[in-house]
C-alpha cells in the first residue's frame, strides 16, 4: 500500500483556520483514492479549534482514511486530545461521508438538532 505524505501547510497555508479547508483536503484525498496518508504538520504556525474539530471528525474519528499525523506540535496535539474528549457520536442519520454527500434525516427534530450543532465560524 502506497504511503502518501501531504504537507498540510503547503495545501492550506501556515495558519489552519477553516472547516471548509479540512473538507476540501478530505475530498482531494478521497478523489485520489488514497486510503493511507501521512499528514505533515511541520510548517503549521496556528490552528483554530474549529479547524481541529473538523479535522478530528474527518481524519481521526472517521475510518475511511487511515491518516497518520507527523510533526504535530505539542500544542496542536493537546488541542486534538481536548477535542477528542468533547466529541459526541453523531446519530446515524446525520453522518456525513463527504462535503458533497446528500444528508438524510428521518424527522424534523433530527434536522433541527443537526442545524443547532453547526458552527458558523
Amino acid at each position: 500500500m502506497k504511503n502518501n505524505i501531504i504537507d498540510i501547510a503547503a495545501f492550506t497555508g501556515h495558519d489552519l483556520k477553516s472547516r471548509i479547508t479540512v473538507r476540501n483536503l478530505y475530498d482531494v484525498i478521497l478523489n485520489q483514492n488514497m486510503t493511507n496518508v501521512k499528514i505533515d504538520f511541520r510548517n503549521v504556525s496556528f490552528a483554530t479549534r474549529s479547524f481541529m474539530d473538523e479535522f478530528y471528525n474527518l481524519f481521526i474519528a472517521n475510518t475511511s482514511v487511515d491518516a497518520e499525523l507527523i510533526n504535530l506540535s505539542p500544542e496542536l496535539n493537546a488541542m486534538l486530545n481536548a477535542i477528542k474528549f468533547t466529541q459526541r457520536k453523531p446519530t446515524e442519520s446525520a453522518k456525513k461521508i463527504s462535503s458533497h454527500a446528500d444528508m438524510k434525516f428521518s424527522s424534523i427534530s433530527q434536522v433541527n438538532k443537526y442545524l443547532e450543532e453547526l458552527s458558523f465560524s
